[in-house]
């Protein structure tokens, strides 16, 4: 915990963010080890607070559309229904047109023969627009839904929102196209970790705790154990997919949180932020890094998340450096070995 508030405040020093979160949790068990949001307050002091927003725990009780860090959730799906393989390729043009709508690639890049792989590794829009087509709207929502993008995880923390997949219920394809790279739809952070937790754990879903024990007055202690929610997909879906994200690290966008002698499964996402004013997209951009490691046999999940930050366009600029940081105490923390 003191070390993720240390990181974090690094960050909100950094690249000035608005908001910023960082999450730790063991995939195994569902345990968050650590949970840090800033802007904070001094709960002896409270009275003097004049932003109340900054009561919430953006965690926990904030949705924001989290953009391609989504994108391995619509792999997964696709992994796990059998519609692709890693090796799959599609023919990227660099912009794929529905019903008169155009979705560009976010740099504007355009890849020509893409592998499934490659769609992560390069975070091609038209790659994910193409495996979610591939799944079918009705195949599509029910993945998302067992994700539990529709409730709340049920974590032993006051207020938990659910997520905002309701667009998935209106038919409509510009919106199935846009929410298979993460743009749409709104989920909390701790939706995000535990869904991508499941997948390094096997296929496993847990449900997150924060408490580990309780002791009565009496001196009587409550454990509690770690409770499995649901198989989200098969445990081969999920070796496949760490191994593409295990090559996202390596070759892709999240080549800065690399730690030599380490395997470490990843994905970023920068966001466009929507202008509640104006409706529609504002400049502004979240940023958001997701990685566990060890990939194939995983002691830890970080979230790490800033809103509106400066001076910098991507998140493996912003994030990837310091989840490098976090993972490289927590190897040395668990001691473990380098592979």
């Amino acid at each position: 915990q003191f070390r993720a508030e240390k990181e974090l405040e690094l960050l909100m020093e950094k690249w000035k963010p608005e908001e910023g979160t960082i999450i730790i949790m063991e995939p195994k068990t569902g345990a968050v080890r650590a949970m840090v949001s800033r802007p904070d307050f001094d709960p002896n002091q409270y009275s003097r607070v004049k932003e109340v927003g900054v009561f919430l725990n953006p965690a926990v009780q904030k949705i924001y559309e989290p953009g391609s860090v989504f994108k391995p959730i619509t792999m997964a799906a696709g992994l796990d229904k059998g519609d692709i393989t890693p090796e799959t390729t599609f023919e990227d043009k660099g912009f794929v047109k529905i019903k008169g709508t155009t979705i560009n690639n976010s740099d504007n890049k355009t890849y020509g023969r893409s592998s499934m792989t490659n769609v992560l590794e390069n975070s091609i829009n038209t790659g994910a627009v193409f495996v979610q087509q591939k799944i079918g709207q009705d195949g599509f929502r029910q993945y998302v839904e067992a994700f539990g993008f529709n409730r709340p995880t049920g974590i032993d923390l006051p207020g938990e929102l659910a997520g905002d997949i309701s667009n998935l219920s209106t038919k409509r394809e510009i919106n199935f196209a846009t929410a298979s790279f993460g743009q749409g739809i709104a989920i909390t952070p701790l939706e995000l970790i535990i869904a991508l937790a499941s997948i390094a754990n096997q296929g496993k879903m847990m449900r997150p705790f924060v408490v580990e024990k309780i002791i009565k007055p009496n001196g009587e202690e409550i454990i509690i154990q770690p409770q499995e929610v649901r198989q989200v997909i098969s445990s081969q879906a999920a070796a496949k997919l760490t191994r593409i994200l295990t090559s996202v690290v390596e070759n892709g966008h999240s080549k800065p949180a690399r730690v030599p002698g380490y395997a470490i499964a990843g994905k970023t996402g920068t966001a466009q932020m929507p202008d509640p004013e104006k409706g529609g997209y504002s400049e502004k951009t979240v940023h958001t890094f997701v990685a566990f490691a060890p990939a194939f046999e995983s002691r830890f999940i970080i979230l790490l998340k800033v809103n509106n930050p400066q001076g910098v366009r991507f998140a493996e600029s912003s994030l990837a450096p310091s989840f490098k940081r976090l993972a490289e105490y927590l190897f040395n923390y668990f001691e473990i070995a380098p592979q």
